[in-house]
């Protein structure tokens, strides 16, 4: 190793500021980092390496000896995006599940090359459960076995197999030929050398890193991608899962407020850009009761969204749409909020997510 811990922390210091990031609540805020100087320098960094020409030669080289097997990940590199490295990935013949990771760092003079393994662990389900309906991912904060939600529950929801994926630097004997070709055009090309796993696991106690903590991130996330899991996670580190529910098991009730929820989102979906572009994974929360005011609230959001709408399914829908909500709205004004949604309502959502989602775009969340 060319740098100690103390002297790889020092170069962590100077990209990832120390004790921000933070809020009052315990939450990450990401935009707490953005206005540090560390952070100016990172982003400057980031920039600066995607000129570097010996970077496009390596990757065309490697191209070339690969064919069809390399993929490119650090392409927002020019816009100062995310990572601390160079990353790039060769899927491995004659397997459907096989890819090497290679991340050389320019921050520090270090590389890694890893492939990921799989670990399955059985967890006690929470009190929550997802179910998908009507063109929507629902999350219910309600336990499974709640008869008010679920008419039918089993045993078999009381548990659940959660598979996490983590990062493996014991390579299989037929992955090390094509890592020790690439690795030797790495060192050659950037006099680098392969940062150990006891080093790059070393904890960094006071910077944030994604979504990672202090007490969390590690010298790999800093120096290298926060986007894997650089230690086989315990059972114990698992968070239990919630448990996955048929729709054909909810009770009436739960139905009527669920047909209400995705008949309102679909109008709004259909108007946000985000959702179009497939640049978002929009999942819908509920205890299982409707309330007045989450209409009332994304309905407010509908009306801006429609004024003019500017998505392509929003323009070409706009007078479908702006006569959905406006029967919605005459329905929730002579609704006393209290309880299921009124017959109405429901039979009003059903009619309109029956015409709707016979043509649902690609886009749509499912």
């Amino acid at each position: 190793m060319k740098h100690s811990i103390g002297e790889l922390l020092d170069i962590v210091y100077r990209y990832y500021p120390r004790g921000v990031g933070v809020t009052e609540n315990g939450d990450i805020d990401d935009r707490l980092c953005e206005k540090t100087e560390e952070h100016a320098r990172l982003v400057a960094a980031r920039i600066q390496a995607s000129k570097d020409e010996r970077w496009h030669s390596m990757l065309r080289r490697i191209g070339d000896r690969f064919p069809g097997m390399l993929m490119n990940h650090s392409l927002h590199l020019p816009t100062g995006g995310w990572d601390g490295c160079y990353s790039f990935t060769i899927d491995l013949p004659d397997s459907t599940d096989r890819t090497l990771w290679f991340q050389v760092s320019f921050l520090a003079p270090y590389y890694i090359v890893h492939s990921s393994r799989t670990i399955e662990i059985v967890k006690q389900t929470r009190d929550l459960f997802s179910v998908k309906f009507r063109g929507m991912h629902v999350i219910v904060h309600r336990s499974p076995f709640d008869p008010g939600v679920v008419s039918r529950p089993d045993d078999s929801l009381r548990f659940a197999t959660v598979r996490e994926r983590y990062v493996s630097f014991d390579l299989l004997p037929d992955e090390q030929p094509c890592a020790e070709w690439i690795s030797r055009d790495i060192e050659a090309t950037f006099g680098c050398e392969p940062m150990p796993p006891e080093i790059g696991t070393v904890l960094v106690p006071d910077v944030t890193a994604g979504l990672r903590l202090p007490g969390e991130v590690r010298l790999y996330d800093c120096l290298f991608s926060n986007q894997h899991t650089w230690v086989k996670p315990s059972p114990s580190e698992v968070s239990a899962p919630g448990a996955d529910v048929e729709a054909s098991k909810l009770t009436d009730s739960l139905v009527a407020v669920l047909t209400v929820l995705a008949a309102l989102y679909q109008i709004a979906w259909a108007l946000m850009p985000e959702v179009q572009s497939g640049s978002s994974y929009w999942v819908v929360t509920t205890d299982g009761v409707l309330r007045k005011e989450e209409v009332l609230r994304v309905l407010a959001k509908i009306r801006v969204l429609m004024d003019p709408p500017t998505t392509p399914r929003g323009i070409a829908s706009k007078r479908e749409l702006e006569a959905a909500a406006r029967e919605l709205e005459t329905l929730v004004a002579s609704w006393d909020g209290e309880g299921d949604p009124p017959a109405a309502m429901v039979a009003w959502a059903s009619r309109f997510l029956d015409s709707w989602l016979v043509d649902a775009d690609p886009g749509a969340p499912s």
